[in-house]
């Protein structure tokens, strides 16, 4: 385990929180990202100068974030599949499908932050849950039809 000073809200963990973490997430993911930096004694004098600034940009991004949780929840999403006998799809919709119908309404999400409650494999009304960043996340309504295909 070692210690890091958080630069961004990260899960549960804030702006300034000073936490251990396994050292594989420190140094695969936290510190190469510059999520995060070692919580040297050094480090923490010079940190909390610069602390108040950080708190400050964070609280603004996460307010960005939430605007746009709010402009993404309220979209609604229609989905055309191919559907069979009793709603059926063939298949499943995926977390693709929703990025890119998102991409089409202006929202680049990356497909990794859409997650289902459940698998979507019949039509209908569904829900899905898409992170944002910053601990914001929201829910979208996902309308599942029938795509009409001519012979």
């Amino acid at each position: 385990m070692v210690q890091v000073i958080f630069l961004e809200n990260i899960e549960n963990n804030k702006v300034g929180d000073v936490k251990n973490v396994p050292d594989g997430y420190a140094r695969n993911f936290l510190l190469k990202k510059g999520l995060a930096v070692l919580a040297t004694p050094e480090e923490l004098t010079k940190i909390e100068a610069r602390l108040e600034k950080i708190k400050k940009d964070e609280e603004k991004k996460v307010g960005e974030t939430e605007k746009l949780a709010e402009k993404v929840g309220n979209t609604k999403i229609k989905l055309e599949m191919q559907v069979g006998e009793e709603g059926k799809l063939f298949g499943s919709v995926t977390n693709r499908d929703v990025a890119e119908a998102l991409s089409e309404k202006g929202f680049e999400i990356d497909k990794a932050n859409i997650e289902f409650p459940e698998t979507i494999k019949e039509a209908g009304k569904h829900v899905a849950h898409v992170k944002l960043g910053h601990g914001v996340s929201t829910d979208i309504n996902i309308e599942v039809v029938s795509a009409i295909t001519e012979k």
